[in-house]
């Protein structure tokens, strides 16, 4: 049993294009290696500073996101969502949590200066690619713990679609 309390938990609107968003805690980051670091190591990639994360769908544009913050890392649930991954995340001086997708309006969280690990979580999927509509309705959490609490290991578990498989899986015949 985990001793976690939550402290927090917003809810935020997301427009999210090109099947990517990041999270970042106020510093720069270089979205192109996080983009090759999470295509290679998928459903996400950290440098410490920001988040990129691979989204199954390649748009939502009402994409619901809560965001949590823990005390200390949460009481496991990675079976009740499609797609989970953990990161290292550090949110600086700004105090906010910037949730952004290439060309789009950021959306920024209230989230105290911390060195965090944050726990990316994703269902309601319905397609690679093209859902089937600009606001598909897939969902998305975010649980944000103090990173003193400990590596919870590398938790990864991409979605996989009936009679597909994942989007990152070798095309059979394809040379590596």
């Amino acid at each position: 049993m985990s001793d976690a309390e939550l402290r927090a938990r917003d809810l935020v609107i997301v427009a999210m294009d090109y099947g990517q968003f990041t999270l970042a805690g106020g510093f720069e980051a270089d979205d192109l290696a996080l983009l090759a670091a999470a295509q290679q190591h998928p459903p996400s990639a950290s440098d410490g500073r920001s988040v990129l994360v691979l989204s199954p769908h390649q748009n939502n544009f009402a994409m619901k996101v809560v965001v949590e913050l823990w005390s200390d890392r949460p009481p496991r649930d990675e079976t009740a969502w499609d797609q989970v991954s953990v990161e290292p995340l550090a949110v600086g001086p700004t105090g906010a949590l910037r949730l952004a997708s290439p060309t789009l309006d950021d959306t920024l969280c209230p989230t105290p200066p911390d060195e965090y690990r944050v726990e990316i979580s994703g269902r309601g999927f319905v397609n690679y690619g093209w859902p089937g509509s600009t606001e598909p309705g897939d969902e998305w959490r975010l649980r944000l713990w103090p990173s003193s609490s400990g590596s919870p290991g590398d938790v990864r578990r991409l979605w996989n679609m009936p009679g597909y498989g994942t989007p990152w899986s070798p095309i059979p015949g394809s040379v590596a």
